[in-house]
């Protein structure tokens, strides 16, 4: 047997191992479906949801993407704290009022819709939640 160079094993006792990024943000559960509002046209209705920051944290960003089914996704909400529209203030619970609950949608389509989110205490934008693929009716009863 041959015997390991002391060089090599230092250099492995020397590695680390990076430990997974613990997310400082979460959501209530994502919810919608579809339904037709007119002939020929069909809207996504998303239920209202909370976005939950770790204490101390403040909201950095919320996005929420429509994806359907074989043609790719679309940002439809894009939120970001400004002088005009800032974080709370206090709290640590967040509850968009999007200005339009109910997105355009493809009659006959399947869609599928994913929220993400960044606070101050995370590295990047996390995804936070997603709904099952749901269908929206292809023709009015």
């Amino acid at each position: 047997m041959r015997p390991i160079p002391v060089s090599i094993l230092v250099s492995l006792a020397l590695l680390t191992i990076a430990a997974p990024v613990a997310y400082a943000i979460y959501a209530s559960p994502i919810q919608a479906g579809c339904y037709i509002a007119a002939p020929n046209d069909c809207r996504i209705r998303v239920d209202p949801f909370t976005v939950n920051l770790a204490a101390g944290q403040k909201l950095v960003h919320v996005q929420l993407t429509a994806y359907r089914t074989g043609a790719g996704g679309s940002v439809v909400y894009d939120w970001r704290p400004d002088q005009s529209n800032p974080a709370p203030e206090s709290g640590s619970t967040y509850s968009p009022a999007i200005p339009s609950q109910d997105i355009a949608a493809a009659c006959g389509q399947s869609y599928a819709l994913s929220l993400q989110g960044e606070d101050t205490g995370d590295p990047s934008m996390y995804n936070l939640g997603s709904t099952t693929t749901f269908a929206c009716p292809s023709s009015v009863p």
